[in-house]
């Protein structure tokens, strides 16, 4: 059982000192379909193995008091979406306060997908993007893609998480529905052809630890039938997909981070492409590489030494 310890409330007198905060959101147990953080016993039993106090705390719960944390851990905060600009000011008035992992200039830029076009304005190859920030492109953007990748499309906004907002059809009509929609939030929407290497070989998911390769796990796609994004086993790291994610982090310039996670696709040539690269609140399938927890805490112990 994790030794854990509640951060003060706001009216507390003192204020106990933990050593992590984990960070995560308030599930709805009555959801079938919530997203359950099944690395929360994993790492917060490893924490406690090499010292260190834990508390596991929602990031808007108005009565934890984030200052009395030596290091608060962003990890499974997947509620923001709706409400990025409050999740940024909190992240913002924590990492004035105390330590925030990752770092709050990381969480502002990689809430936002955009990222993945300056990725590739600096040579990563990425799938291929059309990106709208107003409705008057749509119809030829759509036309565009679906001529040199195929009629099926992916349509999803810039900012989300998982697959919401998300959507695959061979449609114009209804891609151009969507495209509308996420464009009405306020969010900049993007078209990208659907890859059919991801029914085969899948999604890789290459998961860095303190700035080095930890493990690698193949994901069942979002977007087919009965996918949700989750893991469907480790994956042997081949010369490529080593290569090809530590390339990507180093144009990053992310290799200095307490996590991440590189997301790697084939697309229709055969070639490695960027799906994503999550800084902000990957999931790092622990339980797939129980020792990776271990690794992940003592990258903590060390930065609170």
């Amino acid at each position: 059982m994790p030794s854990t310890r509640s951060c003060p409330g706001e009216g507390g007198d003192t204020a106990p000192v933990i050593d992590v905060a984990y960070v995560t959101y308030k599930v709805d147990l009555d959801d079938p379909h919530a997203d359950i953080d099944f690395d929360i016993p994993l790492l917060t039993d490893a924490l406690n193995a090499v010292g260190l106090s834990v508390v596991v705390a929602a990031w808007d719960d108005p009565h934890i008091d984030w200052a009395s944390a030596s290091l608060v851990l962003v990890r499974s905060a997947w509620d923001y979406v709706p409400r990025r600009r409050q999740f940024l000011d909190w992240a913002r008035g924590v990492s004035t306060s105390t330590r925030l992992e990752n770092p709050f200039d990381v969480v502002l830029h990689n809430t936002d997908k955009v990222y993945l076009r300056a990725l590739e304005r600096q040579g990563v190859h990425i799938v291929p993007t059309s990106w709208l920030s107003d409705g008057a492109s749509a119809e030829s953007a759509i036309t565009s893609v679906r001529a040199r990748f195929g009629p099926a499309v992916v349509v999803k906004p810039t900012v989300s998480a998982g697959a919401l907002d998300t959507i695959r059809t061979s449609e114009p009509t209804e891609a151009s529905a969507q495209v509308y929609a996420i464009l009405a939030t306020g969010r900049t929407a993007m078209i990208q052809p659907y890859l059919e290497s991801v029914e085969g070989e899948g999604e890789t998911s290459i998961v860095f630890l303190d700035g080095e390769i930890s493990h690698a796990v193949r994901k069942v796609p979002a977007l087919t039938e009965g996918g949700h994004g989750d893991p469907s086993g480790l994956v042997a790291l081949t010369p490529e997909l080593r290569d090809t994610a530590v390339a990507i982090m180093n144009t990053a310039d992310a290799r200095g981070l307490l996590y991440a996670r590189v997301d790697l696709v084939r697309d229709g040539r055969g070639a490695l492409a960027l799906m994503e690269l999550e800084l902000t609140e990957p999931t790092l399938f622990l339980p797939q590489a129980p020792h990776a927890a271990t690794t992940l805490a003592m990258a903590i112990l060390r930065r609170l030494r």
